[in-house]
């Protein structure tokens, strides 16, 4: 084959498939169904449309559940009606604090290893007897300001042994 021959097939294919899309159906996903014509697609209702439940209602995971919440109430999927039906609220899950009790601490003025380590047990000894509260021997959660009155102790005591402390 010639080049020029090359040629015209390359503009030949390229037209054709530029054409072709214009050709093309549009795309139908599931739950596609034919019928009124210049309406656009029509869907079935879905495990998540219809059945009972809201259209304006959100997915809500909570753990391993789904739930679907519309104005303030809850949906869950009952499936021996086949429907979804309202619930009471899911139980709230438990948080983990977010609080710490320990600071970050840079030795700024160069302090060694074992100056570190006992720096900290001081002033963790210090803050401990400032707060009330020992995060060593804290079995629950402490009240906020206990945490935060220690954690403030033990800031104001590495800071003033020359730590930089964020």
């Amino acid at each position: 084959m010639s080049i020029s021959t090359i040629k015209r097939l390359a503009i030949i294919l390229l037209a054709t498939s530029l054409s072709s899309t214009a050709w093309a159906e549009p795309p139908r996903g599931p739950g596609w169904k034919e019928g009124r014509p210049g309406h656009g697609p029509a869907f079935n209702p879905g495990p998540r449309h219809g059945h009972g439940l809201p259209n304006f209602a959100r997915e809500v995971w909570i753990g391993s559940t789904l739930y679907f919440l519309a104005a303030g109430t809850y949906y869950a999927w009952n499936a021996n009606q086949q429907r979804y039906v309202v619930v009471q609220p899911p139980p709230v899950p438990a948080t983990v604090s977010s609080q710490t009790y320990d600071v970050i601490a840079y030795p700024a003025r160069g302090q060694t290893v074992e100056q570190q380590g006992q720096d900290r047990y001081e002033c963790h000894k210090w803050a401990v007897s400032q707060s009330g509260f020992d995060p060593a021997t804290a079995n629950t959660a402490p009240p906020v300001t206990s945490s935060e009155y220690y954690r403030r102790a033990l800031t104001a005591c590495l800071t003033g042994r020359g730590y930089s402390v964020n």
